[in-house]
């Protein structure tokens, strides 16, 4: 369980693991989210359809689906000190790949290496939060999380289509690399799996076969399937249109040029934080986590609804739209809190890696989707046909997710003389 740091040097520490990790992920959303404005000037120096780059965006994240259930359960057994910059080193020099890539092969597994690297960094975030920090504080501290590396999301909008036109699109991700490897050195010194005195589970595996065993109780655990068909749409929406198709979109249906896209893109990944940091603290004041998510998910349906079915909508409409979805997709961290509640601490490293799993999947899925439905549709239609089926998507997810089960969120903490004691760090 995780202990009430009383400390300084223990809160300083958590602290400083808490910086790696932002970093580290802000680092790797810069790489899910730079597709929407790289990829068009990417296509044309290569010489390359940019719907052929569907494949390429969707790469990623299909490769970072791929090894999450062995970084579970590497995560569960050797921590995540080892596991961080075992599997970053592949994010350094995947991006350098891209950046002197000559043809379209050479993109695709530059971006396969970019989803290998950065694969283990949120998975392993959500196991040093929920042993640095108290348990009531961990929805709260994601939050923090998302928030604080959302300025790689924003970094690769309109400061990227800046670069691009000015340096062309390959230094920006020499810079990353390098920004990547020297905060990868940092966190050997830095992190550690669990403060002094932390108490760790006896059920912690101690073979390769408990850890398989352990995804076994993971996904016999009752309901666990309603929480997956949630994950499954909880984050591929918003990236899909800010990791790829929303930049084409915006040209092909509304002509608007590299700085334009690039600013509505801009837009979007500013209220990721703000969505965040809303979304976190919510558990602490609402007794159920699955409505909150429930809730959530149908205001979504609507924006994609209306996109879909709503013709001839003005630009400043879908901008709002756009940045509606990339704000209330942050209810992703009130679904990981109500996932972490519902195991015991041996086996939160594998149930969260398993829905981080089918989250990821659902981005490959839904970035494939729209490069599919464009390929075959009528000129002008393949967006609002691709919008209709992510709705469709939503609703299907909303009825499964409904039967999910969930204990209520705790507001408080004990200590050891049964006072209670507010959810801080202390």
């Amino acid at each position: 369980m995780s202990p009430e740091p009383a400390s300084s040097s223990v809160r300083r520490r958590a602290l400083y693991i808490f910086l790696v990790c932002a970093v580290l992920f802000g680092l790797g959303q810069f790489h899910r989210y730079s597709g929407a404005v790289v990829m068009l000037p990417l296509a044309e120096d290569l010489g390359i359809k940019v719907e052929s780059l569907g494949i390429a965006a969707a790469a990623l994240f299909f490769a970072s689906a791929l090894v999450q259930v062995p970084i579970g359960m590497a995560l569960d057994r050797f921590g995540p000190r080892i596991i961080i910059p075992g599997t970053a080193i592949f994010g350094v020099l995947g991006s350098v790949l891209l950046a002197v890539a000559s043809g379209r092969h050479d993109v695709i597994v530059a971006r396969i290496m970019i989803g290998l690297g950065y694969s283990a960094i949120l998975m392993s975030s959500y196991v040093l939060l929920a042993k640095w920090f108290p348990p009531a504080k961990f929805a709260t501290m994601a939050s923090w999380l998302l928030a604080g590396s959302s300025i790689g999301g924003m970094m690769s909008s309109a400061p990227l289509a800046w670069v691009i036109s000015h340096y062309g699109w390959r230094l920006p991700f020499i810079a990353v690399a390098v920004i990547t490897f020297f905060v990868i050195v940092a966190g050997i010194y830095i992190i550690r799996d669990a403060p002094p005195g932390y108490r760790h589970d006896r059920a912690k595996p101690a073979s390769m076969a408990q850890s398989v065993s352990g995804y076994i109780e993971v996904l016999r655990h009752p309901k666990f399937f309603n929480l997956l068909a949630m994950g499954f749409v909880a984050y591929g929406p918003a990236v899909a249109l800010l990791g790829m198709w929303g930049g084409p979109y915006l040209e092909d249906i509304h002509h608007l040029d590299g700085v334009e896209r690039g600013q509505v893109l801009l837009f979007m990944t500013i209220v990721v934080p703000l969505g965040a940091l809303f979304f976190g603290p919510l558990d602490r004041f609402f007794k159920s986590r699955k409505w909150i998510v429930i809730t959530a998910v149908l205001t979504e349906l609507v924006a994609f609804a209306t996109l879909g079915l709503v013709d001839n909508l003005p630009v400043w409409v879908i901008t709002l739209l756009f940045v509606y979805i990339a704000f209330v997709q942050q209810y992703y961290v009130v679904l990981a809190a109500h996932c972490r509640a519902s195991f015991p601490d041996h086996l939160v490293g594998r149930a969260n890696s398993t829905l981080n799993l089918i989250s990821i999947m659902g981005v490959g899925f839904l970035q494939s989707l729209f490069g599919w439905v464009l390929a075959f549709s009528e000129e002008g239609a393949g967006y609002r046909q691709s919008f209709l089926l992510v709705a469709g998507l939503l609703v299907l997810a909303l009825i499964i997710y409904a039967g999910s089960r969930e204990e209520a969120p705790q507001t408080h903490a004990k200590d050891g003389s049964g006072t209670t004691r507010g959810p801080g760090p202390g």
